[in-house]
C-alpha cells in the first residue's frame, strides 16, 4: 500500500529515513529547521535533510514555531496518513500531529526508554554502553516517552566515535521505518508503554561537556574523546591554547605522575599523559588555529614534552 506522508527532520542523521520513506511511499511535504549561518564565514548552510529533499524534488518548507497554526492548515489540508518525525529538533505540540490521520511517529536513537533525549548517542558512548539501537514510537506528550512501536538494537564497537555510531543508527533507524511504516498503518503493530524503571534521559550537551578533567579515570576520558568527536570535542589547554583531542587510547601503564602530565614524549612510542587513575595516549590532536595532526608531531614541533601539564588553565582562561 502506498503511504500519504509529510516527513519532519532536519540533521543528516534523518537522511537516510527520509530516502526510506520517499522509495516506497507518498511525502507530501517536507518540514525542517531554518537555515543557519555556521563557520568563521558565517556562510548560509541549509540543513542536510533540505538538500535532501530539494534532490528527491519534494516540496520543503521551513518549521518556524511562531507560524504554527498556518504550518498546521497545510499538513491539514494534504489528507495526511500519519507524520514521520526523525531528529527534527522540535517537540511538537498535539495541534500539529493530529493534522494526519494516525498522529505521528518518531525515529529515535536509543533503545527506549534508556536515554531519551537530545543527545542519545552522545550519552550511550560516555555511558560505556555495549549495545545501542533505534526505536519507532508514537509521539505524544512528553519527552520521549510514547508508546514503542518497534526496536532494533546494534552493538557499539569499542572504536565506535559520535560520527560512526550516528551513521550506523541513522541506517538502521531507516531500515526499520521502511520494514515497519505499513504494519503500522495497517493496525497490526502493537505500542508497547515504556518502562518507567527503565528510563535515562540524554539531555542537549553544552560545549563546556567537553573540557577533560584529567582527574578522572583514563577509561572514562577516553569514551568522552569519542563520544564528543566533532561536536563540542574533547578540549584541554597546553600553554594556554585550546588543544581539541579527535582519538585517544589507553595505555596499560601505571604512573605516579600528577593528572594532566604529560609522562612520555617521543615519536616511537606517542604522548602519555597521567589520568586520575590510568595513562591516556593523544593519537590525534588539534592546537587552536592549526589544523588537526598526530600528536606526535607536536612533540617533532617542541610543543610537547614529558612533564609538560595540559589542562592547567581553566575554560574561562582560554582565548
Amino acid at each position: 500500500m502506498r503511504i500519504r506522508a509529510a516527513f519532519l527532520g532536519s540533521p543528516a542523521f534523518a537522511v537516510p529515513s527520509l530516502r526510506a520513506l520517499v522509495a516506497a511511499h507518498d511525502v507530501a511535504l517536507v518540514l525542517t529547521q531554518p537555515d543557519r549561518r555556521l563557520g568563521r564565514g558565517l556562510q548560509v548552510v541549509p540543513t542536510a535533510v533540505r538538500i535532501a529533499a530539494t534532490e528527491l524534488g519534494i516540496p520543503v518548507r521551513n518549521y518556524d514555531p511562531t507560524e504554527r497554526s498556518a504550518i498546521e492548515s497545510e499538513l491539514a489540508s494534504l489528507r495526511l496518513d500519519v507524520l514521520v518525525v526523525v531528529a527534527f529538533g522540535h517537540i511538537l505540540r498535539q495541534t500539529t500531529w493530529e493534522t494526519a490521520r494516525l498522529g505521528a511517529i518518531n525515529v529515535h536513537a536509543s533503545l527506549l526508554p534508556r536515554w531519551r533525549g537530545a543527545s542519545p548517542i552522545e550519552h550511550a558512548l560516555l555511558a560505556g554502553d555495549a549495545v545501542s539501537g533505534v526505536s519507532l514510537m508514537v509521539i505524544e506528550r512528553g519527552l520521549d516517552s510514547g508508546p514503542v512501536l518497534a526496536q532494533q538494537s546494534i552493538p557499539i564497537l569499542p572504536t565506535d566515535t559520535r560520527l560512526t555510531l550516528t551513521a550506523s543508527l541513522a541506517e538502521a533507524g531507516a531500515t526499520l521505518l521502511r520494514r515497519e511504516i505499513e504494519p503500522f498503518v495497517q493496525g497490526r503493530l502493537r505500542p508497547v508503554p515504556q518502562d518507567a524503571r527503565g528510563v535515562t534521559l540524554a539531555p542537549e550537551l553544552l560545549k563546556d561537556a567537553g573540557w577533560i578533567d584529567w582527574s578522572r579515570d583514563a577509561a572514562t576520558l577516553e569514551r568522552q574523546v569519542r563520544a564528543l568527536l566533532g561536536w563540542p570535542g574533547a578540549v584541554t589547554s597546553l600553554h594556554g591554547r585550546r588543544l581539541k583531542l579527535h582519538a585517544a587510547r589507553i595505555v596499560d601503564a601505571a604512573t605516579q605522575a600528577a593528572p594532566g602530565t604529560v609522562v612520555q614524549a617521543d615519536m616511537k612510542h606517542g604522548v602519555h599523559v597521567a589520568c586520575g587513575s590510568g595513562t591516556l595516549e593523544l593519537v590525534r590532536v588539534q592546537l587552536a588555529g592549526k589544523a588537526s595532526t598526530e600528536a606526535t608531531m607536536l612533540v617533532q614541533g617542541r610543543q610537547l614534552h614529558r612533564g609538560t601539564r595540559l589542562g592547567t588553565e581553566t575554560r574561562e582562561e582560554l582565548p
